[in-house]
């Protein structure tokens, strides 16, 4: 799921809402409902994973209301770059927006060698991505040499902290590939990574999976581009790009197997954003006739 900002105002008043009830039923206006918590659901916030978490850092679960989910009201402005306060006095939930990511800061006297430079202080260790760009183009040849030459299986008795290092250059692949999506606006790079990885159809359906990851790529990257600013998409793009073998992680939060599916879940740090990481989840479904798992689905 996609927390869009346009959404932002909408959900954080229904959520407000929802919570406020919960447990209260005595005044006005206020009803009590039945809900259901959800702890599979999964969310991005600007392409990137991210789980929602109260104020004391404790994971929290989505609730699930008459087919719509809901989330405490601070968790999800604190992810949009937003304050979420509560006026008892007033009975209101108050939310102010702080601008853009890079509100207050002087990114356009940055010297044009450095862009880091206009970076806080957190962000300091972004300082040697730049200087690793220049032998970037000995690094997709060194980490495509060490991928499959063709369709991604599983069999099915796998052992997923084992299958997750076997195809963690491919997930290194997809990553590299979003990163240049986001600063060249073409999707070549992942349309190929599709064409070689991905299985188009399973157990006899013709489902089309190639021509749905291609369309829903697209369709992720243009949503993220629309809503960031060029710096902040130059930053993002050049931390994914660069990326080596060694900064990737299976994410054993999302990563998990079922009887007839497997999601390999691959994340990569991004120091000096707000969202910690950025994810990408490689799905893996059960082909009856081999008794074995195919790559079906690659999502941001």
């Amino acid at each position: 799921m996609h927390i869009s900002k346009k959404a932002f105002v909408s959900t954080i008043l229904a959520s407000g809402l929802l919570f406020g009830a919960a447990g209260v039923y005595a005044a006005d206006g206020i009803s009590l409902v039945k809900a259901y918590l959800n702890s599979t659901i999964k969310f991005t916030v600007d392409g990137a994973s991210w789980t929602p978490k109260d104020a004391s850092g404790n994971k929290i679960s989505p609730l699930v209301y008459n087919g719509s989910t809901y989330l405490p009201a601070k968790a999800v402005g604190e992810a949009l770059n937003a304050e979420v306060l509560w006026n008892s006095g007033s009975n209101t939930v108050v939310i102010s927006t702080t601008g853009g990511a890079n509100a207050g800061i002087p990114y356009n006297d940055a010297a044009p060698s450095t862009p880091s430079a206009s970076a806080p202080a957190a962000n300091a260790p972004a300082a040697s991505t730049p200087a690793a760009s220049a032998p970037a183009a000995s690094a997709p040849a060194t980490q495509t040499a060490s991928t499959p030459a063709g369709l991604i299986t599983l069999p099915v008795n796998h052992d997923l902290n084992a299958s997750g290092d076997k195809y963690k250059s491919v997930g290194l692949a997809f990553i590299q590939s979003y990163g240049k999506a986001v600063s060249s606006g073409s999707t070549a790079d992942y349309d190929a990574l599709v064409d070689k990885y991905v299985i188009d159809d399973l157990n006899d359906y013709d489902m089309g999976y190639k021509k749905r990851a291609k369309e829903n790529f697209a369709k992720t990257v243009q949503a993220f581009v629309k809503v960031n600013e060029k710096d902040i998409l130059t930053k993002y793009a050049a931390i994914l790009k660069n990326t080596t073998i060694d900064g990737v992680t299976l994410d054993k939060t999302y990563s998990d197997k079922g009887a007839t599916y497997t999601t390999l879940a691959y994340e990569v740090d991004l120091p000096g954003f707000f969202i910690s990481s950025f994810s990408v989840f490689m799905e893996f479904e059960l082909d009856k006739k081999t008794n074995t798992l195919y790559l079906k689905a690659v999502n941001m």
